[in-house]
């Protein structure tokens, strides 16, 4: 097994990350459920089904999701189990996505040496990519909210 921990920092306020996150989901519906996403990295590109199901334990003071996510439609490449949660920051204005997770590289041993050499690189920056495309949509959706106090 092969691991992702990955953050990004969001220009949000933290109390409205788990709205601003359900929006972003909610908007990119896929057949079997879940979210159709493309997930890249390295200049690769590769539709994904990503499903986040909320995980919420009585600790947790933040959202907290569970992640799964394998490509549309080939067994070529791993397939992702995690968690994403919400961090808080030391500003009241901003936190972070962070994803923590394992995959199985595929393609047994030739595979694990791939993903030894660069695979595994790769599969952080797709981790990544996602977050920056979740942080993207979080912060526009933050924005347009203000906007529209104004108006």
């Amino acid at each position: 097994m092969s691991t992702i921990a990955t953050k990004h920092l969001v220009h949000a306020p933290a109390a409205s990350a788990g709205r601003f996150l359900e929006g972003y989901v909610a908007e990119q519906p896929a057949r079997d459920g879940g979210v159709r996403i493309v997930l890249r990295a390295h200049g690769l590109a590769r539709p994904a089904i990503v499903s986040l199901t909320p995980a919420q334990r009585p600790q947790d003071m933040a959202p907290r999701y569970t992640v799964h996510w394998e490509a549309e439609s080939t067994d070529r490449y791993p397939v992702f189990d995690g968690i994403l949660s919400i961090e808080g920051s030391d500003d009241y204005d901003e936190f972070r996505l962070a994803l923590h997770g394992t995959y199985r590289p595929p393609l047994g041993l030739a595979g694990a040496a791939f993903d030894a050499i660069v695979g595994n690189r790769i599969a952080t920056q797709t981790g990544t990519e996602l977050l920056t495309a979740m942080a993207d949509d979080i912060e526009r959706r933050f924005a347009d909210q203000e906007a529209s106090k104004r108006h």
